[in-house]
């Protein structure tokens, strides 16, 4: 090769350059709003895995779980406002102790068509809201966490 071939080699790759740049930007460009902060999930893994943890750990010295409790208090008083004010009682006490400086708002979807069980805050005041669903007998319950 002559020494003109190389300059136009390396005149060509040089040129490139910015091209790639200018790729590689647009790429990112595009794939901005896909990008989570780890506070928004954080909050995402929460709210499922505190249903799950309901749905799983045993209370007290008996060997019934959380949501078992809830869905027992409203069965036994046939969904009332009465087996609502417990239900949220169990959850409350519960979700305060683990959810710690979130604000929560817990819901049963499927009986009781979306009545508040338990909550701390108004999910309307709520930004980067996550949500975990979790069914347990004929029961659906949502829990909305936010910060």
């Amino acid at each position: 090769m002559d020494s003109r071939g190389i300059i136009f080699t390396i005149d060509a790759a040089l040129a490139l350059i910015p091209l790639f740049i200018l790729l590689a930007s647009l790429a990112n460009i595009s794939n901005a709003d896909t990008i989570f902060n780890s506070d928004q999930i954080r909050i995402n893994h929460d709210a499922q895995d505190t249903l799950e943890t309901m749905a799983s750990y045993k209370s007290g010295g008996d060997e019934s779980t959380i949501l078992q409790n809830i869905t027992d208090s409203l069965i036994i008083n046939n969904n009332s406002a009465q087996g609502i004010l417990l239900s949220g009682q169990i959850a409350g006490s519960y979700l305060n102790k683990t959810i710690g400086n979130s604000k929560y708002t817990l819901t049963e979807i499927s009986q009781l068509k979306g009545q508040i069980i338990a909550s701390n805050a108004d999910v309307k005041n709520g930004a980067n809201v996550a949500v975990g669903i979790r069914s347990y007998g004929n029961y659906t319950f949502q829990l909305f966490v936010w910060n």
